[in-house]
């Protein structure tokens, strides 16, 4: 196990490797100089040489390669160059925005559907499994923000029961993190964006659940469970939804891959100050630090999500192993 799980670490490493050398190079290649965001060209060349110099820009390129992965791996990662503020503490705020509302969402989303998959699967063909594939693949076709308007027409311009954007109300000061994500202030702006992800990202957790349970409840242990008289409840969720589980916490991580690139629609229908946001304006401005920092950030929650996934294989299935499969 020990092995096991060195070797998953080892191929993370690697991965996010690769994720910081291709950021250096794609936002190098961009159009547009982005030393001109904090070295004004009406400056005389004495004092342009200064600032390259403090910003390490007058470095040869390898370098700064270097000094970017060093900065990286300790959290250095400057400031911001059209607001000055550091990078660190921007990001923080931005990261913990998002996670608090996907990581909502996108739990509702595995917890209903993988529950919907398993209650479909013992009920084929019946009123539940026809209706409820309906409705969650007519959900995941539809765009995001389609699905996010709809709910502010209707909840919030129409009936008026929920806000339209934000996480508090305008000018709100709750003090502490832990007293925003206790107010009611903050979970009534949470409602709309929260259901909206949940519409969006549940029919996978679900129609794979049921096709996952539809084949394991045709198994020889289920059989023999059944036989041994067994409650039908209990070979249904005890034994037959355990081993159908793999299935879902596969496709589980591949959900929040889509779910980060998702959360930029998602954040600017609702105003939700996250990190989908900044990722494009930092880009836009050719804000290198943020932008830089940004994605390799969520490059990072996406391959340390991916590398727990591989590693409660295990505890789901002992028979797995890395590089015995």
């Amino acid at each position: 196990m020990t092995a096991y799980i060195a070797r998953r670490l080892m191929s993370s490493l690697l991965t996010l490797l690769g994720v910081a050398v291709i950021l250096f190079v794609l936002f190098r290649m961009m159009p547009g100089d982005p030393t001109a965001q904090v070295i004004s060209p009406a400056l005389d060349q004495a004092a342009q040489a200064r600032l390259k110099h403090a910003f390490g820009l007058d470095l040869p390129m390898w370098q700064q390669f270097f000094l970017y992965l060093k900065n990286m791996v300790t959290l250095e990662w400057g400031q911001s160059f059209t607001t000055g503020q550091a990078v660190s503490g921007l990001l923080g705020h931005w990261l913990l925005n998002t996670l608090l509302l996907m990581s909502a969402g996108l739990i509702l989303a595995v917890v209903i559907g993988t529950v919907l998959g398993i209650l479909m699967a013992s009920r084929r063909g019946g009123a539940l499994d026809h209706v409820a594939t309906v409705v969650g693949l007519v959900f995941q076709a539809a765009p995001p923000f389609v699905i996010g308007i709809l709910l502010l027409i209707g909840f919030s311009y129409k009936l008026e029961l929920f806000p339209s954007a934000g996480m508090v109300a305008a000018g709100t000061d709750l003090g502490s993190t832990w007293a925003m994500i206790t107010s009611v202030d903050f979970l009534k702006h949470l409602i709309l964006p929260t259901v909206t992800i949940t519409a969006i990202y549940l029919a996978t957790p679900m129609l794979v659940m049921r096709d996952s349970m539809l084949e394991v409840l045709g198994s020889d242990f289920v059989e023999f469970s059944r036989a041994k008289g067994l409650k039908p409840s209990r070979v249904l969720f005890n034994h037959a939804a355990r081993n159908a589980l793999l299935a879902v916490v596969t496709v589980s991580s591949l959900i929040l891959g889509f779910a980060i690139g998702g959360q930029i629609v998602i954040e600017t229908v609702f105003s939700w100050p996250g990190m989908g946001k900044a990722m494009v304006d930092a880009a836009l401005q050719h804000d290198y630090p943020v932008a830089q920092a940004a994605f390799f950030l969520m490059a990072v929650v996406v391959i340390a999500m991916n590398l727990i996934t591989d590693l409660s294989y295990s505890l789901l299935d002992p028979r797995i192993r890395f590089g015995t499969t």
